[in-house]
């Protein structure tokens, strides 16, 4: 260390003297004719070059040390190497730059021009030991980001479509009829029925959300663009699921089909009642309301405990209710199974009984 500062030391002085030099002539530089600058800087021209010279040699001794120091913080930790101090480290190679310049480091530098070099062989570098701050393996990035996935189901697919360009949707609706339909001798007054209709309005309503979304993540993130694109339409799908499916038709809710269905009438006096039974009871409720039943909806946990229903001497029964594919159908109606109706609720219905109207279709802003 000591050659290093006194080759910096002399550095220095050679720098001050040219700066000195320098400084004197600048006071009267303007006054200067051609030659007289021309001979100014001929006599500078030794000390600068020799200046810069010695100034590459400096930096060159010092990014060596730079690489010393790097190299040593990647020594296996708890290594006999490791413990030694950075400046013990330094002072052994400069001691072997020294003895390599007879003495001198400045003359080994001259001797190899304007570099010197020393390596310096670490034995115990695997991938399995601690380091301070240094990866020695870069982790491998995989683009895109992951999340857990949303039901792909839609309510909606159960029911009949439709578009509008209005801001309701109104419909006339049987309220009550008086049904007084009979057979009529010759001269009898004919039987009354009567009948109310009322008039209804469905209101459009809208399904929003919005996120706040920096530049930076946008150019920083791979596929933020896509997994946003991708994302808020899914949110905003399982929204209008529960909506279709749960909404009371109080204040902006939607009037959903669990608010407007005929509620289940338990008709089955048995004690060992399962979830086939139900279902099945139900569809024969809808068809006895002269409707046809096109689907039917559940949970999978209710789904799961009839694939498990066995008889009475531990067989499984689902010849009967299964498909070739594993779809669940019982009576000729398909059982969609999915996580969009609450586990232990169920949906029996005709398709073609309720409508969805679409003002707008999905857009991103």
């Amino acid at each position: 260390m000591e050659e290093l500062e006194k080759f910096k030391k002399e550095l220095d002085e050679l720098g001050g003297k040219i700066d000195k030099k320098l400084e004197d002539h600048s006071k009267k530089w303007g006054e200067y004719s051609k030659e007289v600058k021309e001979a100014v800087m001929a006599e500078l021209k030794p000390d600068m070059d020799k200046h810069n010279a010695m100034a590459d040699k400096f930096l060159k001794i010092q990014e060596q040390l730079d690489n010393i120091d790097t190299k040593i913080q990647r020594l296996p930790f708890g290594s006999k190497e490791a413990k030694k101090g950075f400046a013990d480290s330094v002072k052994e190679v400069l001691v072997h730059l020294k003895e390599k310049g007879n003495g001198s480091i400045k003359n080994y530098l001259a001797e190899k021009g304007r570099t010197g070099e020393i390596e310096l062989k670490i034995d115990d570098m695997t991938q399995a030991n601690s380091f301070e701050s240094t990866a020695v393996v870069q982790a491998q990035h995989v683009p895109g980001i992951k999340f857990d996935p949303d039901t792909t189901f839609r309510v909606r697919d159960l029911i009949a479509p439709g578009t509008t360009t209005s801001n309701s949707i109104e419909f006339v609706q049987e309220h009550a009829y008086t049904d007084s339909t009979d057979v009529t001798a010759e001269g009898q007054e004919y039987k009354q029925s009567d009948f109310d209709l009322k008039l209804k309005t469905a209101t459009v309503r809208k399904i929003t959300a919005y996120i706040i979304v920096s530049e930076e993540m946008l150019e920083d993130v791979e596929g933020l663009n896509s997994y946003i694109s991708l994302r808020l339409p899914s949110k905003l799908k399982l929204k209008e699921n529960y909506q279709l499916l749960y909404g009371d038709g109080t204040g902006i809710n939607l009037s959903g089909l669990t608010k407007n269905a005929t509620a289940y009438v338990d008709e089955l006096a048995d004690s060992d009642i399962t979830e086939i039974d139900v279902l099945v009871s139900a569809m024969k409720q809808v068809r006895t309301s002269e409707y046809n039943p096109t689907f039917a909806l559940i949970h999978p946990t209710d789904a799961l405990k009839i694939k498990l229903t066995k008889d009475d001497n531990g067989n499984y029964i689902h010849p009967w209710i299964f498909m070739g594919n594993g779809d669940i159908t019982l009576d000729g109606v398909r059982i969609t199974v999915s996580s969009a109706i609450t586990e232990g609720d169920f949906l029996v219905g005709d398709g073609s009984a309720a409508q969805v109207f679409d003002r707008r279709q999905m857009t991103l802003e």
